[in-house]
């Protein structure tokens, strides 16, 4: 009888608690759960999303894997509903301004102060490209979320490291379609690295040729990338997040 009770319940039990395994061991976020945390981001409150994600967190899932696996695919699809016209832009930015706040929530930023002053982005296209409507997006998105957002059309390596290396910024985005500014604009990033501010300043990139190529995020030295304007904004907030932290540990 007990064996039969251990095949009939307890077993099925177990396996249906491990739907969040893969093959590495460790507990991750799947699609249902991104379905979910997406519906919920568009609902009428904020509770039942704090508590989808609670309860990932019970099951073991790490900060890491939900912001790079629920929290930023979660903002992809609200930039997808978005561009097929599911949803309108108060909604997608609503939603992805709710996102910000969960990773406000979870990185602890309320002992940080002031964290809103340190909401500062540069987003612009790839030193030596032209004019992107793709990374205007991005900027009109950021915005939207409160961000502080700096542009400089046409500017080169060093009017970059200029800005950065007088004004407090969390992150600097750029956008890059063409193979001949690949290695300009890995110099940008390492003179930003040398030279910001900020010496925990994150980078993000992103075009259509990083989506076909993810490897050009290591290969520029940037810290991530994301799919659409949605995506980059939970981005930018984790980014600014772990430059607040680090900051913290540095100085303590």
């Amino acid at each position: 009888m007990l064996a039969e009770i251990v095949a009939r319940k307890v077993i099925p039990e177990l396996l249906s608690q491990s739907k969040f395994l893969v093959g590495d061991g460790e507990p991750h976020p799947d699609e249902s759960n991104i379905a979910r945390l997406s519906a919920l981001i568009l609902g009428p409150d904020n509770a039942e999303a704090l508590e989808h994600i609670y309860h990932l967190r019970e099951r073991g899932i790490s900060l890491d894997h939900l912001h790079l696996e629920l929290l930023e695919p979660t903002a992809l699809r609200l930039g997808e509903l978005w561009d097929t016209d599911a949803i309108d832009f108060v909604a997608v930015t609503n939603g992805v301004a709710r996102l910000q706040r969960i990773v406000h929530h979870f990185a602890e930023l309320d002992h940080i102060p002031p964290y809103d002053d340190k909401r500062r982005a540069l987003i612009m296209v790839a030193p030596g490209e032209d004019h992107s409507f793709g990374n205007q997006i991005v900027q009109r998105f950021m915005r939207a979320a409160g961000w502080d957002v700096m542009i400089m059309p046409g500017g080169n390596i060093q009017q970059v490291v200029d800005l950065v290396s007088r004004e407090w910024l969390a992150v600097v985005g750029f956008s890059i379609s063409g193979e001949t500014h690949i290695e300009r604009l890995t110099q940008t990033v390492e003179a930003i690295r040398k030279r910001s501010f900020n010496p925990h300043i994150g980078v993000m990139i992103g075009g259509a040729m990083v989506l076909d190529r993810p490897e050009l995020v290591a290969r520029i030295g940037a810290d991530g990338t994301a799919i659409n304007a949605a995506a980059a904004v939970v981005l930018a907030k984790k980014l600014l997040a772990q430059a607040l932290i680090a900051a913290r540990l540095s100085s303590s």
